[in-house]
């Protein structure tokens, strides 16, 4: 048994490789919105006490990621369609203003390598896994020049809060995969020409085009 705050094989801490096991099953949809987590049941899986596990829950709970039901325990945050619409639509302001950032100070080495994963992105079209991995390798190497660490950070904090509707997106639509791909070649070129305003309404048009799933959750309020 291990013991609370002992470090496993991973190097990280009984709470935080709860919380990045409770993270990477809400982030995957393999937990949906409304699944009850037992504490009890992930510490068995892990092989750790019940009190790391429930930390994180307590954190996952405090991001917004699940929630504390008085007496019956925690279920995965559910989400209606106009909070999956509202969770794109920060987003898009978000990456949008640092895509303006970006634009005027990404260099020739950046480009090449937002040009290199892009290809990386499309060879991943045959595997939901692999692409979304691509894509956040794709918007991390311009979030490397964002000259503004809290909004990078928020930025990414929408960007994993949205991953379940993309994984939906993707494994629903039948031209999801191939269009997500044309957006991002659009989005490059937009930030290789140096114009903040144009990089700014692509990068905005092409997250709003994620709220394509709330057609599948239902109509949005």
């Amino acid at each position: 048994m291990a013991v609370e705050g002992q470090k496993g094989e991973t190097g990280l801490s009984a709470q935080a490789l709860a919380y990045k096991h409770l993270s990477d099953e809400i982030r995957s949809g393999r937990l949906p919105g409304g699944t009850h987590v037992a504490a009890e049941t992930v510490a068995q899986q892990l092989s750790i006490s019940r009190m790391p596990v429930r930390e994180a829950i307590r954190q996952l709970a405090s991001e917004g990621y699940m929630t504390m039901r008085s007496n019956r325990g925690a279920i995965v945050t559910e989400l209606a369609p106009q909070d999956v619409a509202e969770l794109f639509e920060i987003r898009a302001a978000l990456e949008g203003f640092a895509a303006a950032l970006i634009a005027a100070r990404i260099d020739a080495e950046g480009l090449h390598e937002a040009e290199i994963a892009l290809q990386r992105l499309e060879r991943a079209r045959s595997d939901v896994d692999w692409f979304v991995r691509a894509h956040d390798q794709f918007h991390d190497i311009f979030l490397q020049y964002c000259p503004r660490p809290r909004l990078v950070a928020e930025v990414v904090r929408f960007r994993t809060a949205t991953e379940p509707c993309l994984r939906i997106n993707l494994r629903n639509c039948p031209t999801a995969l191939v269009n997500t791909v044309d957006e991002h070649r659009e989005v490059l070129a937009a930030m290789g020409s140096g114009d903040s305003a144009a990089s700014e309404a692509c990068m905005r048009s092409h997250i709003l085009q994620g709220m394509g799933i709330v057609h599948l959750l239902g109509n949005v309020a």
